[in-house]
């Protein structure tokens, strides 16, 4: 069977089970004898396990199939979970993450089969319920399936419960004269998919007949929570020899026996039945009132629960190459494609009638009105595409509890506004910074515990990422209350490297000295290390960050600690942009980078340090003059009056001297690809509605 199309769900769900199971083995790691954690990742592995089978990854199949096992006993009550077999678990969730990013990149596997991890978890299978190594001891005995079948059909169907509706399909099928096969069918006890074998075998006796009972129920065969033989009743007009044919011609199904039944024979099974369940239940009820009853065994009481939660614990979505979109966002984009269609065969229309102004007026009126239905739509698809950051930050407690580990410190990661939503293109790019950040703050933030006692902090270090919405920016703090940026050390370096002279560092804030640590390879660690290095790297986590149109600060306090915070904007598709005009030329700016526009005169241009700069409300903001940036013929004559569009970036304001204002615009950025990489001046470009190519400048690169 070819699996290679159902490569990208398969890619998609494991990765959601693999964080689901990330979450739980931490919960775990902290509540031992939770119940409803246990079973639930003994159905993520179960899950996986099954998945892996299907497309035929068998070392990803063994791996889960030996966690499943371990989880197994746990639930019975027969383990406990300890530390030693929490390390095994993520240890065997790396191994799986390598598996599936081979999986990503070449379609396979690979050829690991880590069977140190296994042997790890067979060791603790057997230490933990005291038999051997699970290994041979989960394999069936040859004679098994053979015993089971000597054992005959008769003994099964007496076992069969019918249902009121089961009763009337059983004597229906006898009042039309139709034969009434029991069936039991014995599948391979080394199947891996069994509720897919026996789903053949339903498909298959269906073209001859109807199954009338299914023993036990078909929800229970697709759940998979049967032994490796199952049971149904059959209505047809066939031999029985032909029916047990086709039943064991699906694969890996070792034998099909069955006979014919009357349905009065089946009824007296049943009565008799339920006559003896009676007896025993009156016995037991008439002993049970004549002495103290026993308690329940607490690791039973504990089973309890699990049944009952089971299907509560739903995997969170976790969102790889596909978008799991909420059904609301796609109908009201529907909506407004309808809209649209309605508005464009309204032009069609008028454009087919003649008429003088009253047709004049029709059509405004109509553009307007497709402006409308243009702008709600391009709302709606930009709801479809945001996804909560939820997907990239759920793996950091992980990536922390493994920091404290190796780092020997102890700390505790807090988040907070996971839910806040980003362009799933900002998504899918932002991990990579934020998890630096964070290895920052665990390593070179963050005090060892007895240097925090010292200092009348607690022992436990705390590591925070808060997200929340600004404007049209989602705001990003990921900070520390460690030991703070020395910025001493910080200007020392500095002045060592020769990037400052002492009496430039002197004069110089602390935000502005802070700085220095996202210049290239600007490195403060006394050490190499294989987490991080405060300045090793920092210079990426900007640059990637102001290559999604946004920015990161730094504020930091000496013993208190440290935060980042990183600006993003909302989405990077469609923007609204302040169109203006330099020497002809037509330019777009975002609205989001403007905060006023003001008209100067020459004469309240000032200087500082030979830079020009204008004062307005208490601010002085030094000016941009665009057309000599942009290279520009200069002008033959300087005018007296200026346009100045103020931008902020941050803390930091500067004014862009422009030639005209056009106006507001929406505006799709189109990227230019390769054509002017080198140039972080223009962001992408865009279509006018005359035709026309206008570059976006980045106000933060002018900044």
């Amino acid at each position: 069977m070819d699996v290679s199309q159902y490569l990208e769900i398969f890619i998609d769900e494991t990765n959601g089970h693999l964080q689901n199971l990330s979450d739980c083995i931490m919960t775990l790691e902290k509540e031992p004898e939770n119940m409803d954690t246990i079973n639930e990742i003994f159905r993520a592995a179960h899950s996986l396990k099954g998945m892996a089978g299907t497309m035929g990854f068998k070392r990803m199949q063994h791996l889960t199939h030996d966690m499943e096992n371990v989880f197994q006993e746990v639930r019975s009550g027969k383990m406990k979970v300890t530390s030693g077999l929490v390390d095994v678990l993520f240890q065997c969730l790396d191994a799986l993450d390598i598996y599936l990013e081979n999986i990503k990149n070449t379609s396979d596997e690979g050829t690991d089969d880590n069977a140190a991890i296994i042997q790890e978890l067979n060791d603790i299978l057997a230490a933990g319920s005291g038999a051997a190594a699970p290994k041979e001891a989960e394999k069936a005995p040859v004679g098994k399936t053979e015993e089971k079948k000597a054992e005959g059909y008769e003994g099964k169907y007496l076992q069969v419960e019918f249902s009121e509706k089961e009763k009337d399909a059983l004597q229906e099928a006898e009042q039309k004269g139709l034969h009434i096969y029991g069936i039991t069918v014995y599948i391979n006890e080394e199947c891996l998919l069994k509720a897919a074998r026996a789903f053949l075998v339903f498909k298959a006796v269906e073209e001859l007949g109807d199954i009338l009972v299914y023993s036990p129920s078909s929800q229970v065969i697709e759940d998979e929570n049967f032994e490796f033989d199952f049971s149904f009743y059959l209505g047809t007009d066939v031999p029985l020899e032909r029916v047990l044919e086709v039943s064991k011609a699906v694969s890996e199904i070792v034998e099909a026996v069955g006979a014919e039944v009357k349905y009065r024979d089946l009824e007296a099974a049943q009565n008799e039945k339920e006559q003896k369940e009676h007896e025993n239940r009156t016995a037991a009820e008439q002993a049970a009132a004549s002495m103290a009853v026993a308690p329940v065994p607490a690791h039973k009481e504990a089973e309890k629960p699990a049944a009952n939660n089971k299907k509560q614990n739903n995997s969170k979505p976790v969102t790889n190459r596909t978008v799991r979109v909420d059904i609301e966002k796609l109908d009201a984009l529907m909506n407004q494609v309808s809209e649209l269609i309605i508005a464009k065969n309204s032009l069609v229309s008028i454009g087919a009638t003649e008429g003088g102004s009253m047709q004049n007026q029709s059509f405004h009126e109509q553009i307007e009105y497709l402006e409308r239905i243009t702008t709600s739509l391009h709302e709606s698809v930009m709801k479809v595409r945001m996804v909560p950051i939820e997907s990239v930050v759920q793996k950091f407690p992980r990536m922390i509890r493994d920091l404290s580990k190796k780092l020997n410190k102890k700390m505790e990661l807090y988040m907070s506004g996971e839910d806040t939503e980003l362009d799933r293109t900002v998504v899918d790019q932002i991990g990579d910074p934020l998890q630096h950040l964070l290895r920052n703050s665990a390593d070179h933030g963050l005090e060892s515990a007895e240097v925090r006692k010292e200092k009348g902090k607690p022992e436990v270090g705390s590591i925070y990422l808060n997200a929340f919405q600004e404007g049209n920016n989602v705001i990003i703090e990921v900070g520390d209350d460690g030991a703070g940026i020395n910025t001493e050390q910080v200007k020392a370096k500095a002045i060592e490297r020769g990037i400052i002279t002492p009496e430039q560092g002197e004069a110089m804030s602390q935000k502005e000295i802070i700085d220095f640590l996202f210049m290239p390879s600007f490195s403060m660690a006394k050490k190499i290390t294989d987490v991080s290095g405060r300045g090793v790297g920092l210079d990426v986590v900007k640059s990637n960050i102001e290559a999604l149109g946004g920015d990161v600060e730094v504020k930091s306090v000496m013993g208190e600690g440290s935060k980042f915070t990183v600006r993003l904007p909302l989405t990077l598709a469609i923007i609204q942009a302040l169109m203006v005009e330099i020497r002809d030329e037509k330019y777009a700016i975002a609205l989001g980078s403007i905060q006023t526009i003001e008209d100067i005169s020459t004469d309240e241009i000032k200087y500082v340090q030979a830079e020009e700069v204008i004062h307005i409300r208490g601010l002085v903001i030094p000016l941009i003059r665009l057309d000599r940036i942009l290279d520009c013929e200069p002008k033959e004559e300087e005018s007296e009056n200026l346009t100045v569009v103020i931008v902020k970036k941050g803390e930091k304001y500067a004014g862009l001297i422009v030639d005209a204002l056009i106006g507001q615009q929406e505006i799709v950025i189109k990227s230019l690809g390769k054509y002017i990489d080198g140039s972080k001046l223009i962001s992408g470009a865009t279509i006018l509605g005359d035709g026309e190519v206008a570059l976006i400048l980045d106000a933060n690169t002018l900044l």
